[in-house]
């Protein structure tokens, strides 16, 4: 069935095709070769590409497209963004990073000014790091390569890569040799406030970029709640950017940093539940990371025609402070519960790439590494207060604290990887093999903290390599179509805290034991599209098919030891998972005033061991908008309808149902002012029809019954309002 689906696919992309051509040549029979402005693409292979030479799906988010979007933050950034979306989430953590075709989390690597951000780290009710994105109040482009990309990108690129770039100098200089931009934003889906102010310097070989950004907003008016979280979110942003030119190439120093502060009253779960005895509940949660990063980018020389040298260091701290009322017990108790996580790294790479001919075939060369070390540690804290006999302690269910959920660890990942790109023939296909060799220890550290807590859980250093190859195909059909086709292969590496995991709980007899024989999880992908373009229109036809094999379950429980007298738990493997769909896009300027903008996507997906659909996967979905511009005016409008299929129903390993969000269709309508080249005024108006509904991956693995599941779904009819202006 699903074979038949994809030629079905491919035969009306084919006639897509022909349709669009014959229609572009009745317009201007006069003119021989009509190509529309190409966009330019680093992700694909760490070095600029034109997008119809890249063998693969990329998506390239510029900052007009952020501008015209109205986007503030991540949650607006994929709004319109098929096959990408902003990953599970709560009302009091937010979100997790980005899910790519169905697969998200640690998943997929999130890269900012080309350096992979720390990963998410989750334990328990109270404490998630989430994944920090400077909201991208400081980002000037966004780049998403779909499906495994570990051959350029490591570990981690299992699903695909997020690549964010951060303003430069040359974005905000506005003249010969200086420049500021100011850009102002509100939304009333959460009380939202946002300000960014860049300025920019130039004087010969020089350049300085100083730039800051902050946000405020509260919690989400989310349509289906009664009762909300009140929350307190702000956001400050800070990136510092030098460069100077020299006969060598080009030197760029960079400095950003991030601090957010949240605070949350968690009044949906009171009274229910693990909160059944809790009449208050509140946190209070800071973030801050910050990231020094040196980059050369030289010029042509012995080594390579061109390259790009990085060296880097950043730090993410995350503290999570948890208050808790029990006021129903017959002997009240006050509790606290605290949660630090350090992530701090460093690392050196290369991105080079060379040119050469063998006879008629041409090559385009690019070879680089990267070293990265990272030392994580993290350790909760607790305590309850008695408050009828007025005793503290620090013995919650048993656990003694502090303690710690994994040994202070050191990671250290090397990679080596070769691309090329070859020409087979004049105007030919062009052949494009790729290999890289992964390496990826794990090392524990004395830890005198978690050897007391956990005296009976065994810990493990744990070593794994991998070759990953890559090998895409890339033809021309004409001048403005080509076909192309790619195989390509992921990976991860067993994650630290589930090779060593500290869980023992003796008052209910539970203990997790380390598995040094921890498998990677891998990821296979076969892709085949067609893309066509012109001067008055752009269509893609895109069909994948992605396997995924030996996925690892966190904590998963193996049974009763009667020797031990303990139920055990253990991260392990499970079997396969396939993910499989089509993309579809074609977009026209129909006349000098009027555009339009189709996409859809059928995703379909299948957990091997049960043969369910995998929660994760997001039902099939269509997004159309209708632009227009008056040429003689000096504003502009666009119309956006999205819809999404309701999800299947589905069960947990209980078979308790899971949430299973239903279908939708949203109306937008946004407009920009350009009240003069340099002021522009954005306004829109969100979810029209004032539609209550979920985005499928922000509530996956929810039960249905779970009191939380009203406050993540969206917000209601809403307006939102930007300002940018240039001097």
């Amino acid at each position: 069935m699903v074979g038949l689906q994809f030629r079905l696919g491919i035969a009306c992309g084919a006639a897509l095709f022909a349709v669009a051509g014959s229609a572009t040549a009745q317009q201007d029979d006069t003119q021989e070769k009509v190509v529309a402005d190409e966009v330019i693409t680093i992700v694909a292979h760490r070095q600029p590409r034109e997008l119809s030479e890249v063998a693969g799906t990329v998506s390239v988010i510029s900052a007009d497209e952020l501008a015209r979007d109205l986007v503030l933050n991540a949650n607006d950034l994929f709004r319109y963004e098929m096959g990408v979306e902003l990953d599970d989430t709560s009302s009091r953590f937010g979100h997790s990073g980005f899910r790519i075709r169905g697969i998200g989390g640690n998943r997929t690597a999130i890269v900012v000014d080309q350096v992979a951000l720390a990963d998410r780290f989750a334990v328990g009710s109270f404490s998630d790091t989430g994944r920090g994105l400077l909201d991208l109040g400081l980002a000037n482009r966004v780049e998403i390569l779909r499906g495994p990309a570990s051959t350029l990108y490591g570990s981690d690129a299992l699903g695909g890569v997020v690549a964010i770039e951060t303003l430069s100098a040359d974005d905000v200089l506005y003249g010969a040799n200086r420049g500021t931009r100011v850009r102002l934003g509100a939304s009333t889906d959460a009380q939202r406030g946002y300000g960014r102010v860049a300025t920019a310097w130039s004087g010969g070989d020089h350049s300085v970029l100083i730039a800051g950004a902050a946000q405020y907003r509260e919690e989400l008016d989310a349509a289906a709640a009664t009762t909300h979280d009140p929350q307190r979110i702000r956001q400050t942003g800070a990136l510092l950017k030098w460069q100077t030119y020299t006969d060598k190439g080009t030197w760029q120093l960079s400095f950003d940093a991030l601090r957010e502060r949240r605070e949350t009253e968690v009044l949906h779960s009171l009274g229910s539940g693990r909160q059944a005895s809790t009449t208050a509940l509140s946190g209070d949660d800071e973030r801050y990371e910050w990231r020094a990063i040196l980059r050369f980018r030289s010029e042509p020389n012995w080594l390579s025609e061109r390259g790009e040298w990085r060296l880097y260091v950043q730090e993410a701290q995350t503290q999570q402070n948890s208050f808790e009322e029990r006021g129903v017990l017959a002997e009240p108790l006050s509790i606290f519960r605290g949660f630090r996580y350090d992530y701090d790294s460093y690392g050196l790479a290369a991105d080079l790439e060379t040119e050469f001919a063998v006879g008629d075939m041409r090559h385009r060369l690019g070879y680089g590494f990267e070293f990265s070390r990272a030392e994580v540690w993290d350790e909760r804290d607790a305590w309850q207060w008695n408050q009828i006999q007025q005793t503290a302690t620090n013995v919650l269910l048993g656990e003694t604290f502090p303690l710690r959920d994994f040994p202070r660890s050191q990671i250290d990942e090397v990679g080596l990887y070769l691309h090329d790109e070859m020409r087979l023939w004049r105007d030919g296909p062009s052949l494009s093999p790729g290999l890289r060799y992964e390496r990826y220890a794990l090392r524990t550290q004395q830890d005198s903290l978690f050897a007391e807590r956990y005296p009976n859980s065994d810990v493990t250093d744990l070593t794994h390599d991998a070759w990953l190859p890559k090998l895409g195909l890339l033809w021309p059909l004409t001048d403005n179509a080509e076909w192309f086709a790619q195989y390509a292969r992921g990976y991860r590496a067993p994650p630290f805290a589930d090779v060593n995991v500290g869980l023992y709980y003796p008052q209910f007899r539970v203990l997790a034991i380390a598995n040094p024989d921890l498998k990677p999880e891998r990821g296979y992908t076969f892709e085949t599209g067609l893309r066509w373009r012109s001067h008055q229109a752009r269509a893609s036809l895109t069909a994948f098919h992605n396997r995924y094999s030996d996925f690892i379950e966190s904590r998963a429980a193996l049974g009763f030891d009667p020797q031990r007298g303990l139920l055990i738990f253990q991260s392990i493997n499970r079997d396969k998972v396939v993910v499989e769909g089509l993309e579809a896009s074609w977009e026209r300027d129909w006349t000098a005033r009027w555009s339009s903008e189709l996409w859809l996507q059928y995703l379909r997906s299948e957990d091997k061991n049960s043969g369910e659909p995998v929660a994760s996967v997001s039902p099939p979905s269509m997004l159309a908008a209708v632009s227009y511009a008056p040429p003689s005016m000096n504003w502009e409008s666009r119309w956006v309808m999205r819809a999404q299929r309701g999800q299947k129903q589905l069960f947990n390993a209980d078979e308790e149902a899971l949430f299973a969000a239903p279908g939708y269709a949203t109306f937008d309508w946004l407009i920009q002012w350009y009240l003069s080249p340099d002021l522009q005024l954005g306004a829109g108006l969100f979810n029209l029809t004032d539609k209550t509904y979920w985005q499928p991956a922000q509530v996956n693995g929810y039960l249905a019954s779970d009191p939380v599941v009203p406050l993540l779904s969206q917000s209601g009819r809403h307006l939102r309002l930007t300002l940018d202006v240039r001097f």
